[in-house]
Protein backbone atom coordinates (compact mmCIF):
# COMPACT_ATOMS: atom_id res chain seq x y z
CA UNK A 1 0.00 0.00 0.00
CA UNK A 2 2.83 2.40 0.80
CA UNK A 3 4.34 1.85 -2.65
CA UNK A 4 1.02 2.74 -4.33
CA UNK A 5 0.95 5.97 -2.30
CA UNK A 6 4.45 6.94 -3.49
CA UNK A 7 3.62 6.09 -7.10
CA UNK A 8 0.37 8.04 -6.91
CA UNK A 9 2.19 11.07 -5.48
CA UNK A 10 4.81 10.81 -8.22
CA UNK A 11 2.07 10.71 -10.89
CA UNK A 12 0.34 13.71 -9.28
CA UNK A 13 3.64 15.58 -9.22
CA UNK A 14 4.32 14.72 -12.89
CA UNK A 15 0.82 15.84 -13.82
CA UNK A 16 1.22 19.14 -11.96
CA UNK A 17 4.63 19.76 -13.53
CA UNK A 18 3.24 18.95 -16.96
CA UNK A 19 0.33 21.35 -16.46
CA UNK A 20 2.71 24.04 -15.21
CA UNK A 21 4.97 23.52 -18.23
CA UNK A 22 2.03 23.67 -20.68
CA UNK A 23 0.70 26.81 -18.95
CA UNK A 24 4.07 28.52 -19.22
CA UNK A 25 4.32 27.57 -22.88
CA UNK A 26 0.86 28.94 -23.58
CA UNK A 27 1.53 32.22 -21.78
CA UNK A 28 4.84 32.84 -23.49
CA UNK A 29 3.50 31.29 -26.67
CA UNK A 30 0.87 34.02 -27.05
CA UNK A 31 3.63 36.53 -27.74
CA UNK A 32 5.35 34.04 -29.98
CA UNK A 33 2.17 33.43 -31.99
CA UNK A 34 1.56 37.17 -32.18
CA UNK A 35 4.98 37.75 -33.73
CA UNK A 36 5.31 34.61 -35.86
CA UNK A 37 3.86 36.40 -38.90
CA UNK A 38 5.89 39.59 -38.46
CA UNK A 39 8.13 40.74 -41.27
CA UNK A 40 11.09 43.11 -40.87
CA UNK A 41 11.58 45.45 -43.80
CA UNK A 42 15.05 46.98 -44.02
CA UNK A 43 14.86 49.99 -46.28
CA UNK A 44 16.14 53.51 -46.87
CA UNK A 45 13.67 56.35 -46.40
CA UNK A 46 15.08 59.04 -48.66
CA UNK A 47 14.14 62.52 -49.70
CA UNK A 48 15.68 65.38 -51.66
CA UNK A 49 14.92 68.89 -50.41
CA UNK A 50 15.75 71.60 -52.97
CA UNK A 51 16.83 74.88 -51.36
CA UNK A 52 16.96 78.27 -53.10
CA UNK A 53 18.63 80.90 -50.95
CA UNK A 54 17.34 84.31 -52.01
CA UNK A 55 18.73 87.83 -51.59
CA UNK A 56 17.40 88.28 -48.05
CA UNK A 57 20.43 88.78 -45.83
CA UNK A 58 21.47 90.08 -42.45
CA UNK A 59 24.84 91.14 -41.12
CA UNK A 60 26.99 88.49 -39.55
CA UNK A 61 27.63 88.69 -35.79
CA UNK A 62 30.29 91.03 -34.36
CA UNK A 63 29.77 93.63 -37.10
CA UNK A 64 31.87 91.77 -39.66
CA UNK A 65 31.37 92.64 -43.31
CA UNK A 66 30.28 89.12 -44.25
CA UNK A 67 26.72 88.80 -45.50
CA UNK A 68 24.62 86.00 -44.06
CA UNK A 69 21.65 84.62 -45.97
CA UNK A 70 18.84 82.67 -44.30
CA UNK A 71 16.90 79.69 -45.65
CA UNK A 72 14.11 77.43 -44.44
CA UNK A 73 12.34 74.73 -46.48
CA UNK A 74 9.79 72.14 -45.30
CA UNK A 75 8.79 68.92 -47.00
CA UNK A 76 6.90 65.72 -46.09
CA UNK A 77 8.56 62.32 -45.99
CA UNK A 78 5.78 59.76 -46.45
CA UNK A 79 5.96 56.01 -45.87
CA UNK A 80 3.40 55.54 -48.65
CA UNK A 81 6.01 56.66 -51.20
CA UNK A 82 8.30 53.73 -50.36
CA UNK A 83 7.41 50.68 -52.49
CA UNK A 84 8.87 48.27 -49.91
CA UNK A 85 6.62 49.59 -47.14
CA UNK A 86 3.45 50.56 -49.02
CA UNK A 87 1.84 47.06 -48.92
CA UNK A 88 2.27 46.98 -45.11
CA UNK A 89 1.30 50.60 -44.41
CA UNK A 90 -1.66 49.76 -42.16
CA UNK A 91 0.13 46.84 -40.49
CA UNK A 92 3.20 48.60 -39.07
CA UNK A 93 4.10 47.56 -35.53
CA UNK A 94 7.36 49.48 -35.06
CA UNK A 95 9.80 51.77 -36.84
CA UNK A 96 13.53 51.92 -36.06
CA UNK A 97 15.39 54.88 -37.58
CA UNK A 98 18.89 53.45 -37.23
CA UNK A 99 20.95 56.27 -38.76
CA UNK A 100 20.78 59.30 -41.02
CA UNK A 101 23.16 60.22 -43.83
CA UNK A 102 22.94 63.84 -45.01
CA UNK A 103 24.48 64.84 -48.35
CA UNK A 104 24.38 68.37 -49.76
CA UNK A 105 24.87 68.68 -53.52
CA UNK A 106 25.11 71.66 -55.85
CA UNK A 107 27.62 73.78 -53.94
CA UNK A 108 30.47 75.46 -55.81
CA UNK A 109 33.96 75.97 -54.35
CA UNK A 110 33.23 79.47 -53.03
CA UNK A 111 29.86 78.61 -51.44
CA UNK A 112 29.49 77.66 -47.77
CA UNK A 113 26.50 76.67 -45.70
CA UNK A 114 27.39 78.28 -42.37
CA UNK A 115 24.78 76.30 -40.42
CA UNK A 116 22.11 73.79 -41.29
CA UNK A 117 19.53 72.36 -38.90
CA UNK A 118 17.00 69.61 -39.45
CA UNK A 119 13.81 69.59 -37.45
CA UNK A 120 10.68 67.44 -37.50
CA UNK A 121 7.29 69.03 -36.81
CA UNK A 122 5.99 68.11 -33.32
CA UNK A 123 9.35 66.45 -32.51
CA UNK A 124 12.07 69.13 -32.42
CA UNK A 125 15.48 69.84 -33.91
CA UNK A 126 17.31 66.59 -34.64
CA UNK A 127 20.71 68.15 -35.39
CA UNK A 128 22.65 71.27 -36.36
CA UNK A 129 25.78 71.06 -38.51
CA UNK A 130 28.21 73.85 -39.43
CA UNK A 131 30.63 74.70 -42.24
CA UNK A 132 29.35 72.63 -45.14
CA UNK A 133 31.25 73.12 -48.40
CA UNK A 134 31.53 71.35 -51.75
CA UNK A 135 34.29 69.16 -50.27
CA UNK A 136 32.76 68.55 -46.82
CA UNK A 137 29.21 67.95 -47.93
CA UNK A 138 28.27 64.54 -46.48
CA UNK A 139 27.90 63.61 -42.81
CA UNK A 140 26.11 61.33 -40.34
CA UNK A 141 24.88 63.51 -37.48
CA UNK A 142 24.57 62.37 -33.88
CA UNK A 143 20.87 62.50 -32.95
CA UNK A 144 19.51 62.42 -29.40
CA UNK A 145 17.86 59.02 -28.79
CA UNK A 146 14.75 60.56 -27.19
CA UNK A 147 14.15 62.79 -30.23
CA UNK A 148 14.72 59.87 -32.57
CA UNK A 149 12.14 57.83 -30.64
CA UNK A 150 9.64 60.70 -30.93
CA UNK A 151 10.24 60.85 -34.69
CA UNK A 152 9.72 57.06 -34.96
CA UNK A 153 6.45 57.33 -33.02
CA UNK A 154 5.30 60.23 -35.21
CA UNK A 155 6.12 58.17 -38.33
CA UNK A 156 4.20 55.18 -36.97
CA UNK A 157 1.08 57.15 -36.06
CA UNK A 158 0.92 59.58 -39.02
CA UNK A 159 2.68 57.45 -41.67
CA UNK A 160 4.71 60.58 -42.52
CA UNK A 161 6.83 63.30 -40.96
CA UNK A 162 7.29 66.93 -41.96
CA UNK A 163 10.99 67.79 -42.16
CA UNK A 164 12.36 71.35 -42.17
CA UNK A 165 15.92 72.24 -43.15
CA UNK A 166 16.98 75.73 -42.15
CA UNK A 167 20.13 77.70 -41.63
CA UNK A 168 22.44 80.32 -43.08
CA UNK A 169 24.79 80.60 -46.04
CA UNK A 170 27.53 82.98 -47.14
CA UNK A 171 25.87 83.86 -50.49
CA UNK A 172 22.80 83.53 -52.67
CA UNK A 173 22.78 79.95 -53.94
CA UNK A 174 20.79 76.83 -54.71
CA UNK A 175 21.55 73.34 -53.43
CA UNK A 176 19.84 70.08 -52.60
CA UNK A 177 19.79 68.38 -49.21
CA UNK A 178 19.50 64.60 -49.51
CA UNK A 179 18.33 62.75 -46.38
CA UNK A 180 18.78 58.99 -46.21
CA UNK A 181 17.32 57.31 -43.10
CA UNK A 182 18.55 53.70 -42.70
CA UNK A 183 15.39 52.10 -41.32
CA UNK A 184 13.96 48.80 -40.07
CA UNK A 185 10.17 48.52 -40.05
CA UNK A 186 8.36 45.61 -38.39
CA UNK A 187 4.92 44.88 -39.81
CA UNK A 188 2.36 42.12 -39.46
CA UNK A 189 2.37 40.22 -42.74
CA UNK A 190 -0.91 38.35 -42.28
CA UNK A 191 -3.24 40.84 -40.59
Amino acid sequence: MEQWFITSKTKDMKTKLSLLFVSLLMLSGCDWFDSVDDVTISTDLTMDIPVAVTGISKSAPLNTKIAVYNFSVSQDLSLANNEDIEPYLQKIKSIDLKSLLVTVTGLTTDQTINTISLSVTDVGTLFTQTNITSTSNSFTPQIDAALLKKAEDKFKSDKKITVTVSGTTNAIMTFTVNLDFDTDIVANALD
